[in-house]
């Protein structure tokens, strides 16, 4: 994706004037602050949504289509590859390969080098969280991290995160949340589940981790006063393997013979009905009037097939390759923008500018 050097002096000068423009904002009183809902889907597939996919059976998006309808598709929106150094780059605002391009190694420690030597982003770079709880925002996180747990500092409390519960790792099981891995864990089986300031035992196998995680963010918004701006990070587990479910979401898709499609569109389905459930409780709150939701994949869908762990299950048509793969497949992620902040003539568009996601 080359940029001339013009469209690269646009990008700067714009970016520029954004900082100047948020900087002002900062001085103003947070009482007309939209809030700001960050929504993170997990290895989502270019061609597992509705809006790309209109009419099929193997993809029932119906809340995701709706919310594009209402705002604004960002069509040639890019991350990094691959979760982790997608997820640090979101979180630090800058480029995966100035962040920690290759953290894939959870356990990875220099000791040598106590700011950057470890898995995650290196201990003096601020993080959204701390930048908006600088702007009167209260800021709460649910779902995946892989943004680094060496120390406090790497944690999302460490960024600026009030709540969080989740896990840190890339994967674990969503049954017992043990954490899963295609190869072996070097520090051995353990239980990642973690809640804000110590391990949340008292969830770790109750339910599916996505039940939880939906009742996490769902009560996070019942506890807010409206009245204060609320930043939300929202990471789903779905779509990334193990490919778990409930039983009963399956059998809308027993069409599909291939098992691995048909527990990744079920998947697919189930991370959409959270979101209707997410955005149904921000308009019983009366906050969707005066919020702006984002929503993006961290990565393309995985197309490959792993000996442990089977078929990633994903399409990412007509796009080329999937997850771990430089092509658009991999990079080229499904992004939308939504909410009452929307200004009114700018619903149902669509946009065509390249944005990254350490844009945001």
């Amino acid at each position: 994706m080359p940029l001339l050097h013009a469209d690269c002096l646009r990008i700067v000068v714009a970016a520029a004037l954004l900082l100047l423009t948020a900087e002002a904002a900062l001085k103003n009183s947070t009482r007309h602050k939209p809030h700001i809902v960050l929504i993170l889907v997990d290895d989502w597939g270019w061609n597992n949504v509705g809006y790309h996919r209109p009419n099929d059976p193997e993809v029932v998006t119906p809340n995701i289509d709706m919310l594009v309808k209402e705002g604004i598709e960002l069509n040639r929106h890019y991350v990094y590859h691959y979760c982790s150094p997608s997820r640090a780059s979101l979180q630090s605002g800058r480029l995966p390969v100035h962040v920690g391009w290759m953290n894939d190694q959870n356990e990875a420690v220099n000791p040598k080098d106590p700011v950057k030597g470890f898995a995650g982003i290196p201990r003096n770079m601020t993080g959204i969280a701390e930048k908006m709880r600088k702007g009167g925002y209260r800021t709460h996180a649910t779902g995946k991290w892989d943004a680094g747990m060496a120390t406090w500092d790497h944690t999302p409390m460490g960024r600026g995160y009030e709540t969080w519960l989740g896990y840190y790792h890339h994967a674990n099981d969503y049954w017992t949340q043990e954490v899963v891995s295609a190869g072996p864990v070097s520090c051995g089986p353990l239980v990642d589940l973690w809640n804000t300031t110590g391990p949340a035992r008292h969830l770790n196998g109750t339910a599916y981790e996505e039940e939880i995680f939906t009742a996490n963010t769902l009560d996070v918004l019942d506890r807010h006063n409206p009245k204060e701006p609320l930043f939300l990070f929202h990471a789903f587990h779905q779509i990334h393997t193990p490919l778990e479910l409930p039983e009963g979401w399956l059998k809308q898709f027993s069409f599909l013979k291939d098992k691995d499609q048909q527990k990744y569109a079920a998947m697919v389905h189930y991370m959409d009905a959270s979101l209707g459930k997410i955005v149904a409780k921000l308009k019983n709150k009366q906050m969707w009037d005066n919020t702006l939701l984002v929503a993006l994949s961290d990565n393309g869908g995985p197309v490959y097939f792993l000996p442990k762990i089977g078929f990633g299950g994903a399409s990412n048509l007509p796009l080329r390759g999937g997850k771990m793969s430089d092509w658009e497949g991999g990079v080229r992620v499904n992004a939308f923008v939504t909410g009452g902040a929307v200004p009114p003539e700018k619903r149902g568009t669509m946009l065509d500018d390249y944005i990254h996601e350490c844009d945001w």
